[in-house]
């Protein structure tokens, strides 16, 4: 399994507070079945947040789309770590996915099962995506999020200090310049 290029430079475990040990691991269409696992364990107010509509599970397809990843028009991984049993277990993932607009910016998604949420896991992804973006030529990230998501809207607010954030009525879009991003996550990068 290929690493990303964070991992190659020895960035890619996470060690969480609770001493959980974790993986940042590139996602591919083996992921799958972690996926679909880490699905059933994230709550239908989590799930709303991040789908904007409760989901307990990803159709086939959408599957597909989140796995069929080049690294270059589309760039993802997941947070991986060991269950009670020692059987592998997704926990995270995310990822960025041009704009047909502009290739200069991207769209991003993070998504933390509930009982990892609040560990630093979405900030470390967010420096993982920011860096990933640097290097790939992508100069803004665009999140766009349903306003009562506050951890994910007070995490761009504390580490992205250059975002900017519009309000349709239905959802918020933040648009986030990766030069401001990077410079205000390097430890995580």
């Amino acid at each position: 399994m290929t690493l990303p290029a964070a991992a190659a430079q020895g960035h890619d475990t996470l060690a969480l507070a609770n001493d959980y040990r974790a993986r940042f691991v590139p996602l591919s269409p083996a992921s799958k079945p972690l996926i679909v696992t880490a699905m059933t364990r994230l709550s239908l107010e989590s799930s709303r947040r991040r789908f904007f509509t409760p989901r307990v599970q990803l159709s086939e397809r959408e599957l597909d789309l989140l796995t069929a990843v080049d690294g270059v028009r589309h760039y993802a991984f997941g947070v991986c770590g060991r269950g009670v049993d020692g059987a592998a277990e997704g926990i995270a993932t995310a990822h960025f996915v041009r704009t047909a607009e502009d290739s200069r910016v991207a769209e991003i998604a993070l998504t933390v099962i509930d009982e990892f949420q609040g560990q630093g896991i979405g900030k470390a992804m967010l420096a993982r995506l920011a860096s990933a973006a640097l290097v790939r030529g992508v100069h803004r990230l665009r999140a766009l999020i349903v306003p009562d998501n506050a951890p994910v809207l007070g995490l761009l607010r504390r580490y992205a200090p250059g975002a900017r954030f519009t309000y349709d009525g239905e959802l918020y879009t933040a648009d986030i310049p990766v030069a401001s991003l990077t410079l205000a996550l390097p430890a995580a990068a």
